[in-house]
Formats: structure tokens, C-alpha cells, sequence
């Protein structure tokens, strides 16, 4: 199985050799039969070629089960941005994050899947056919268009409904706001129902967002995986990577056909070869897209090595402590590995 490797910018090349290591191991402790072949991408793609998405980079995407992506410096690129354009020509309409508690978490016992709709909403770059869904119509106005359609809030029903029942998850708790915007909520919320029909052996219940927001906090215990569009989605999702730490949660996003797998930091493009950038949420990357793609020994084995690594302050930070670099680390996380398996 063929996975394109996006290095990208800053620290991208760093997480990619770590990425690269892991998949070799896996190869050779439980023949995971993994290749990850370097496309380019972002600012260092710009630089040389014009180009941050490369028309080759994007053919490769189209024609893989999962594309792994390092780190992007997108503020140096011109627009469009390439996270935007390939979530865009991609038709990525699904952002799921898996927010579990581990060493070091705020918050133990935490373990919810926030299933956002990224592909409307409020999205501005990507819900109209032309021009953006934000404009002034004067200097001192501002409108922002929010879009809810049938077909696509049934389309993210589904695959959250799949996947709940892929993965025994047991009950779907609906984000919304009916009593504020009864015809955008109440089209997402009805939509969702429909679809439920279809899945009786899960529950599904629906909360106001504000309500969501401050239980995911007090009570994150409650939930199993929550469902919202775009702007609820990307608010709730921080909630509740903060339980556990945002190092400790990949993003992924996905198609029916496809997903694109990267952790949530930026490029640091200021500490780029220096050797001290965490590689343990690329490699938490790199087992979400192990268990999306079911290669379940692979991910067993890559799971139980991410588990020995229990030191707290390495677990909850982007920079490695003092006397740590990323390849030591790595390959800590290696020998764990093999052990593993």
C-alpha cells in the first residue's frame, strides 16, 4: 500500500524521517506492508516550483487509501492556502479527532470523538459557488453567511454513524443551537434523525452547544462522540483536545474514499533542524491512520510502544525537553515497538 509523504516546511522534514522510521519498523515487526512515497507541498514546493500543491502531489492523494502530512508553513504561502485547496478539491468533508486522556492529561478518563462537517457552514472559502460567504456591503457592515444543505448534513450523518458503529461507539450527541437558528440547526438536526433510522443500535441525543461546551469540561465522562457542523465542530474539538493535550490528538480528514492525517501544530519554522521538536504527535499520526485504514496489528504494536513512553511533560509538549532530540526519542519509541510486536 502506497502512502504519500508530505514533509512540507519547518520542522515537516524532521517529522517525516520519524514517520518514515515507524512505518519501517512496522514493516519488519508485523509486515504491516506500508511504503510512504515524498511528494512536496507548501512553501519549500513554492519555492522551487511556483507551486505549494503541486498538480502531482494532489494526483497522488486522489489515488491513495491515506496521505500522511508533516507540517505546512501557511502563512508564507500565497493564498489559496494549500490546507484549504486540498480540503476543497478533495471533497475532505469530514474532520474527526479521537480526544483521549493519556499520561499527563488535564483530564483522565476522557475518550470522545468530535465528528465536524468541514465542507460548509461557516466556512466562507468553500460555501459558495462563487466568491466567499463573508463580504461588506458597506465599510461599517459585515455579513457572514452561514450554509446548511440537506445533502451534506446527511452525508456526515452517515459516516458519523458508520463510524460509530465501526468502532463500538454507542452514542451520538448532536451539537446545535435550534432556539438561535431554528431553520440552519433544525435542517442539520432533522437531517441527522433521518439518517439515525438507519442505525438503532446507537443513541442519539442532540444538546445546545453552549451547554456542550461547559460539560465537556466538567463532565467530559458524558460523552462518547459528538456531531456538529463546521463552527460548533472546530470550537468543541479544542475544548476538548485541551482535556487531554493537543499534542496528543491527530487530525484527520476525510472522504468516503480518502484521508489526509497530520498532527495539529505548526511548521515552527523557527526551531527547523535544531532536532528538538516532539516526534510523538506525528507518530500519534501515524497510528490514527494505522487504525483508520484497520491494519489492526500494526496499530496494536505501534499503540503499546506510544504507551510506554510515559513521561508526562514529554507526553503534553510540542519542544522536547533539554538533552532530548527528536531521532533519541524516535527511536526510544522503536525499541518499544519491537518489544511490542
Amino acid at each position: 500500500m502506497d502512502i504519500p509523504l508530505l514533509a512540507g516546511d519547518g520542522v515537516g522534514p524532521e517529522l517525516a524521517a520519524a514517520a518514515r522510521t515507524c512505518i519501517d519498523a512496522l514493516n519488519g515487526a508485523v509486515n504491516a506492508g506500508l511504503t510512504l512515497v515524498d511528494y512536496p507541498i507548501g512553501y519549500r514546493a513554492y519555492s522551487e516550483s511556483g507551486d505549494a500543491l503541486p498538480e502531482a502531489t494532489m494526483a497522488a492523494i486522489r489515488h491513495a487509501p491515506a496521505t500522511l502530512l508533516a507540517a505546512i508553513s501557511t502563512t508564507r504561502c500565497p493564498p489559496p492556502s494549500p490546507m484549504g485547496q486540498l480540503r476543497k478539491q478533495l471533497g475532505l468533508f469530514a474532520d474527526v479527532r479521537h480526544c483521549v486522556s493519556s499520561v499527563g492529561s488535564l483530564r483522565p478518563g476522557v475518550d470522545v470523538v468530535m465528528f465536524r462537517e468541514c465542507s460548509e457552514g461557516f466556512l466562507a472559502d468553500r460555501n459558495m459557488h462563487l466568491g466567499a460567504g463573508e463580504f461588506m456591503p458597506t465599510p461599517d457592515v459585515a455579513l457572514s453567511v452561514r450554509v446548511v444543505t440537506r445533502d451534506k448534513s446527511e452525508r456526515i450523518a452517515r459516516r458519523a454513524l458508520q463510524y460509530a458503529r465501526e468502532h463500538g461507539r454507542r452514542k451520538v450527541t448532536i451539537a446545535h443551537k435550534q432556539v438561535v437558528f431554528a431553520l440552519g440547526c433544525g435542517l442539520f438536526l432533522e437531517c441527522v434523525r433521518e439518517q439515525a433510522r438507519a442505525f438503532p443500535g446507537i443513541v442519539v441525543e442532540q444538546e445546545l452547544v453552549d451547554s456542550l461546551a461547559a460539560n465537556l469540561v466538567a463532565h467530559p465522562e458524558r460523552y462518547d462522540m459528538i456531531l456538529a457542523t463546521n463552527l460548533f465542530g472546530d470550537i468543541l474539538a479544542d475544548v476538548a483536545a485541551a482535556q487531554v493535550g493537543a499534542t496528543t490528538v491527530p487530525i484527520v480528514n476525510a472522504n468516503d474514499d480518502t484521508a489526509l492525517f497530520c498532527p495539529t501544530h505548526d511548521a515552527f519554522d523557527a526551531i527547523a533542524d535544531r532536532r528538538v521538536i516532539n516526534p510523538l504527535p506525528m507518530l500519534r499520526t501515524v497510528l490514527a491512520m494505522l487504525q483508520w485504514l484497520s491494519l489492526a496489528d500494526a496499530a496494536r504494536a505501534l499503540g503499546r510502544a506510544l504507551a510506554d513512553r510515559d513521561d508526562a511533560a514529554l507526553q503534553q509538549s510540542w519542544i522536547l525537553p533539554d538533552g532530548m532530540n527528536t531521532e533519541h526519542v524516535t527511536q526510544d519509541v522503536m525499541r518499544s515497538l519491537s518489544g511490542a510486536s
